[in-house]
């Protein structure tokens, strides 16, 4: 059915759109500070409402975990708002605009047969009528709503958005995105499917929900984590273990120290240019975990496991995640600890790599010999192996070569000659740090030195990440 909706609704995207904010667009209306009932009486028929709090998803993914048709995989943020808990019915569509036009008539089904300027008729009514300032969704409150299950669809239907149709969005963090623009064409959306309509088409698989933008903001935290990039932390550096569910945590304290960052004398002639200057840095003492991310710490925090990981296999690092996804892990494990973990920045990974003031300045991290220390190429066939199955390093700390590869806080940016103190990169764009090579890289990429830069909402077989305090 999904192929055949896909192929009934192809139409010519034009080469040139217009990308605005979201004010200035009929389809949106401002309702900030309203109250929203859970049920508002329209007539005879009742509107059922729920509210969504700010909050942060990725856009693009389908219920299985892959990529929607047609969509791009991106990070949004949305301020709260409120929308109704199902398609519009056939019985309120009926008490707003005294008739019915669906294909099949029933008053619980979805209406149908309606077109994208007919539900602006119907918005404008029902807003007149209840008081509240109605909107069609955007694609990004329709996508957040439906894929959280806080909103319900009917699988066979498509349903219409505020948005102009833009062919590829931007891959960049959105927040509260609306694509604006003068052309007939209008997003359409199933769970698993991103398509286009004409703002006059009517057919039976056309149907729509209504919200109310009460713009409720986003929390300090969110806009930390997200927007600003610059989570909180803590001074510690003793070392702990910490218990979360059936799961522990086991941090490595790490002392404070000064050392060279960068491609140095033992990093051979492999190391990059990205690894030069070689420059003086010193760190505080701070925290780090014993391993990556498992699979099952995952799973008690967040419920469910991204694609490609199995519950089965609760000791291999978690994977296909992307930077922004361990933002989301993050503040969940904070909310259920009480504590400030983040991601380590690039400098503090280095150095617990290097084994911190315990150095014996080695290459990998723990050893000279990658086959001793990591899961890489060779020996693991770009498949993620169970964590601490190779030698800890000289913090006891395992796997910062090879395994999975690691996100950082850091922008990834050009080193400097300057001599820095508790260095954070934090620049503008998508592009973040990730350290210590994967199970699929070669022995070169999983040095301690090594970096490379890749777009935050990248995921992929061999992405994970690794806590900090």
């Amino acid at each position: 059915m999904k192929s055949n909706i896909a192929k009934s609704l192809v139409a010519i995207v034009p080469a040139i759109l217009m990308m605005a904010a979201s004010c200035g667009n009929p389809g949106v209306g401002d309702a900030t500070g309203v109250e929203v009932p859970s049920e508002i009486q329209v007539g005879p028929a009742v509107l059922k409402m729920v509210n969504v709090e700010p909050s942060s998803f990725t856009s693009g993914i389908a219920p299985s975990g892959i990529k929607a048709k047609g969509a791009t995989v991106r990070q949004v943020v949305l301020s709260g708002y409120s929308i109704s808990a199902a398609p519009i019915s056939q019985e309120v569509w009926t008490a707003v605009m005294g008739s019915n036009p669906s294909s099949t008539q029933s008053p619980e089904l979805p209406v149908d047969m309606v077109s994208y300027k007919d539900c602006q008729k119907f918005i404008a009514k029902l807003s007149k009528m209840t008081g509240i300032p109605f909107s069609m969704p955007t694609e990004a409150q329709w996508e957040c709503a439906v894929l959280s299950g806080k909103s319900a669809v009917v699988e066979k239907f498509v349903e219409m958005c505020a948005d102009t149709f833009v062919d590829t969005p931007a891959q960049e963090l959105a927040i509260d995105p609306m694509e604006v623009g003068n052309l007939t064409q209008k997003v359409a959306r199933q769970k698993a499917l991103r398509t286009v309509c004409e703002d006059y088409s009517k057919s039976p698989l056309y149907t729509f929900h209504v919200v109310v933008n009460t713009k409720v903001p986003v929390t300090e935290e969110l806009r930390r984590a997200f927007i600003d990039k610059d989570p909180l932390r803590e001074n510690v550096s003793g070392g702990e273990t910490i218990k979360v569910g059936n799961q522990v945590i086991t941090m490595v304290g790490v002392e404070g120290g000064t050392f060279e960052m960068g491609g140095t004398k033992e990093q051979g002639k492999t190391a990059g240019e990205d690894e030069k200057p070689v420059h003086e840095v010193t760190v505080s003492g701070f925290e780090i975990a014993q391993t990556e991310v498992t699979a099952g710490l995952w799973l008690e925090v967040m419920g469910s496991l991204p694609y490609g990981n199995r519950d089965s296999e609760p000791n291999k690092p978690v994977v296909n995640v992307s930077w922004y996804d361990c933002q989301e892990f993050i503040l969940k494990l904070n909310a259920l600890t009480g504590r400030k973990f983040r991601l380590p920045t690039e400098a503090e990974w280095e150095y617990a790599a290097r084994g911190g003031r315990y150095s014996r300045h080695t290459t990998m991290s723990g050893s000279i010999y990658t086959v001793q220390v990591a899961a890489y190429i060779e020996n693991a066939s770009s498949k993620v192996v169970p964590v601490k199955k190779y030698l800890a390093n000289e913090l006891g700390i395992y796997d910062m070569s090879g395994n999975a590869w690691e996100w950082c806080q850091d922008s990834y940016a050009p080193y400097s000659e300057a001599t820095v103190t508790d260095p954070y990169v934090n620049e503008p764009g998508e592009m973040r740090v990730m350290r210590g090579g994967s199970a699929a890289s070669r022995w070169d990429a999983c040095r301690v030195s090594n970096r490379s830069g890749i777009p935050a909402s990248s995921m992929k077989g061999t992405f994970g990440f690794r806590l900090a305090l």
